[in-house]
């Protein structure tokens, strides 16, 4: 079965559809990057970039899993409370920008007349200050970030909330992707997930996602063409 036909048959009876907000449609990996760095900096410790992508932007292994690898007598809470202001400076000052294509897709999606949400790893106001830079906040019944679950992806809490929050049950719903915690997150929530590959994820498996794409123009492009 083509790409096509299979995106339509998981669009066309859906409801809402929840997307990831890091990597997805916003340009952001790169500051989350730079701001843990900056901080692990300050202890002596530099963060590799291409483990970085690895195991904390696909694998959601986070600081802690950084501070396991490297046996580094660091606590992790303390760590992600450094780095979130200098993200939340990054959002604010207009440096992180959404994807041209996320943009696209972002009125495609919207005028299919679907309700859209977003469920993401990063804390709201981050979100809401980027969307609000990007004039594209008012597309969403609902935008969810971290701070609002007790465990971040790949627990299922952020997925469970949002259809809670949007009064839609997993069947009813579509999870819009582009690392693999997400992906476990989706399956464990019981909701059909579509992958899309950046930069940063290509090379991982996603071999459970009920549909992969290769880019942000395939998924254009498809969803453009797609009867919805």
């Amino acid at each position: 079965m083509d790409k096509l036909r299979t995106l339509e048959q998981l669009l066309r009876p859906a409801k809402g559809l929840i997307l990831d907000f890091d990597g997805l449609l916003a340009d952001s990996e790169k500051y989350h990057f730079l701001a843990y760095r900056e901080v692990f900096e300050r202890y002596g410790h530099k963060v590799d970039e291409t483990e970085y992508y690895k195991y904390w932007t696909s694998l959601g292994h986070g600081a802690k899993g950084e501070i396991q690898r490297h046996n580094l007598a660091l606590d992790p809470l303390a760590i992600r409370s450094e780095k979130m202001p200098i993200f939340t400076r990054y959002c604010e000052d207009g440096s992180i920008s959404l994807y041209p294509d996320a943009k696209e897709l972002l009125g495609v999606l919207s005028a299919s007349g679907k309700t859209l949400a977003i469920a993401s790893g990063s804390f709201t106001h981050d979100i809401r200050a980027i969307l609000r830079n990007e004039g594209v906040g008012d597309l969403f019944a609902t935008i969810l970030g971290s701070d609002i679950v007790p465990a971040i992806k790949p627990a299922p809490d952020i997925f469970l909330r949002t259809m809670e929050t949007l009064a839609l049950t997993a069947a009813e719903c579509v999870v819009f992707e582009d690392a693999e915690k997400g992906m476990y997150a989706a399956i464990e929530a019981g909701i059909p997930v579509i992958i899309v590959r950046t930069r940063e994820t290509k090379d991982f498996d996603f071999g459970r996602a009920d549909l992969v794409l290769d880019s942000h123009q395939e998924l254009l492009k498809f969803a453009g063409a797609a009867s919805l």
